[in-house]
């Protein structure tokens, strides 16, 4: 009987040891794919923060100017300001700051456009909406705001193209 227990036990060694066999590779397979997982996740974390970097780089391109600046110097207006007596004149000369050339030009083929629209905006002011250093900001901002609505410029670039506008003269009589 010894012999026939032997045998029986022999076996019984062999099946406890398949199942082992068999959960060590389930468990090197287990561990390759959590390897595999954590590897894509971080080649993507790292391809997304680059991206993201990539994408504030080309934002910080795209709000710096580019090359020296070209200047539209429009014809003087003269207008009569809004106020209770209408006796009130209001002569100013107005330069538009672009970022090159091809922004200016356009600038140019639409100045019956932007200057209509800046005799619109000038006229609706009264002497004490101009005689700040308030006032003239907000003029020279909503006179920037206006041109830039009228040309179409760079569509990914918010400013159109134009940085600045510019006063040459502004006397009030």
């Amino acid at each position: 009987m010894a012999k026939v227990a032997a045998v029986p036990a022999k076996a019984g060694a062999e099946e406890a040891q398949a199942p082992a066999a068999g959960s060590k590779k389930k468990l090197i397979i287990m561990v390759a794919v959590a390897l595999l997982v954590l590897i894509a996740g971080g080649a993507g974390a790292f391809f997304m923060l680059k991206g993201g970097e990539h994408k504030g780089e080309e934002a910080a391109k795209e709000e710096k100017p580019h090359g020296p600046p070209a200047f539209v110097v429009m014809d003087p207006f003269v207008v009569n300001l809004a106020a209770p007596d209408s006796t009130r004149y209001l002569q100013i000369g107005i330069t538009y700051e672009t970022t090159g050339p091809l922004i200016a030009e356009e600038i140019k083929t639409f100045t019956p456009v932007i200057r209509s629209r800046i005799l619109m905006v000038l006229s609706s002011k009264n002497v004490s909406q101009l005689t700040t250093i308030e006032g003239k900001q907000a003029l020279m901002d909503e006179l920037v705001d206006l041109a830039r609505v009228t040309i179409k410029g760079d569509v990914k670039d918010p400013t159109h193209g134009i940085r600045d506008v510019h006063f040459s003269s502004f006397v009030i009589q």
